[in-house]
């Protein structure tokens, strides 16, 4: 059991893996301008464990931090603000007085739904491959809606997980970011790879790039 190989030996590793990562995720995040770098290198991360793989977490954290750093925050940036601006717009439609107020609000209910899809790919796609901010908005929200089950279990499994962690800090303080992290990158990549399978090839590029998901190519 306490063996190398042993099942009460990986559960600690990744009981470890898991702390560490969410605790210099979250302090990293303290100056708040480095939330998207930091989410960025924390996918990072996840997707070499997803791969098999287990680098040494805060060196390769690091690299990655800055690898990512520029256009992680001109995506992110552009994310937050439209995010705001539907924000805005869900203000606006409550004080209305008019016929058309339950359609506003179906309609950027449905933009949500866009939103939270992209905000779901864009960074599993950041660190896959090698994109410009406009392609990366547009494949997430293409990813988002292949497959689009696996969309919703991801957003159901992110919901459980965060009412878990509302009831029990301690959760959010050492597992939160990391699992839900984990969790939309591994969803992420069962999509690369069927993406892949169904092309009928695999990427040559040295990041293991699922092949054609560079969608709008």
């Amino acid at each position: 059991m306490l063996q190398i190989d042993g099942w009460l030996y990986r559960m600690c590793t990744w009981i470890y893996h898991f702390t560490l990562l969410n605790l210099i995720f979250l302090i990293s995040c303290i100056p708040i301008i480095t939330i998207f770098p930091a989410t960025a290198a924390a996918f990072g991360v996840a997707r070499q464990w997803v791969k098999k793989k287990e680098p040494p977490i805060v060196s390769t954290y690091i690299q990655l931090l800055k690898e990512n750093f520029r256009q992680s925050m001109v995506v992110g940036v552009s994310i937050l603000i439209m995010g705001l601006l539907l924000y805005g717009d869900f203000q606006i439609i409550t004080k209305m007085d008019s016929n058309i107020k339950i359609a506003l609000y179906m309609f950027f209910c449905l933009m949500t739904v866009f939103y939270f899809m992209v905000v779901l790919h864009v960074f599993p796609l950041m660190v896959n491959g090698y994109y410009t901010g406009k392609q990366l908005l547009i494949n997430a929200l293409k990813f988002g809606l292949y497959k689009f089950h696996l969309t919703l279990i991801n957003m159901i499994c992110l919901y459980g997980l965060l009412f878990i962690s509302l009831k029990f800090p301690v959760i959010f303080i050492f597992f939160f970011s990391s699992i839900a992290i984990f969790i939309t990158y591994w969803l992420s990549e069962l999509k690369f790879t069927q993406f892949a399978v169904e092309n009928g090839s695999k990427s040559k590029e040295n990041r293991d790039l699922p092949a054609g998901a560079v969608l709008s190519k």
